[in-house]
């Protein structure tokens, strides 16, 4: 039966995918399923049940990223941990295209991840701290500096799927990704940083942003 609950939760996931969040009905589901609609419905009450489940899922698998901000700063980690992020993006793709039908439709989601939004630019924030203590992010020339960054970081990273889809950049690179978020950090290293990252780029795959 967990199996079955997991199947018909992958399939509205592939479903939301691909044809847009607000696209997709429970008959679309059980089909998939190859599944009646009250069988899907004994599993799930409705859409909402498995939004919420999906939802649940991508908020743990982010934390487990974004809490390694906390654990591990260094940049070949920060590089790492970013390219994680990127591909939970990509598993869930729909709610990074489909944010706001999903806000609006279910308020309980909402407030959780406003909740979760603020858990995250404060793991941010904690990096960028970290790497101006170690010297390779500049002192800050003005109060509240890196708490904007951290906000401008977080407004990149998650809207950067609709944001290549709104211009027309259907193909969905990681590396590209990851370049635009390092572009973000690129104007605050320290010389030190850029020594650091010259090494790692040697002996690595990390490139030089």
């Amino acid at each position: 039966m967990k199996h079955t609950k997991a199947h018909l939760l992958d399939n509205a996931l592939q479903l939301f995918n691909k044809n847009g969040f607000v696209n997709v009905r429970l008959q679309h589901i059980a089909d998939a399923g190859c599944v009646s609609v009250g069988h899907l419905a004994y599993h799930f009450m409705d859409k909402k049940c498995m939004v919420e489940a999906l939802y649940e899922q991508l908020r743990q698998a982010q934390e487990v990223s974004l809490y390694e901000f906390r654990m591990a700063h260094l940049f070949e980690d920060i590089d790492r941990q970013l390219r994680a992020i990127f591909h939970c993006q990509q598993q869930y793709l729909f709610f990074y295209l489909d944010t706001l039908e999903v806000l609006r439709a279910y308020p309980c989601i909402k407030k959780k991840h406003q909740q979760h939004i603020a858990w995250q630019v404060e793991q941010i924030e904690w990096m960028f701290q970290f790497n101006t203590d170690r010297n390779t992010f500049q002192l800050p020339s003005r109060q509240g500096q890196y708490v904007q960054l951290a906000w401008l970081f977080w407004m990149t990273m998650d809207n950067w799927v609709y944001a290549r889809k709104i211009r027309g950049q259907d193909h969905l690179s990681e590396d590209d990704f990851v370049a635009d978020l390092w572009s973000l950090m690129a104007p605050y290293l320290t010389p030190e940083a850029q020594q650091e990252l010259k090494m790692l780029s040697a002996n690595s795959n990390l490139r030089l942003y």
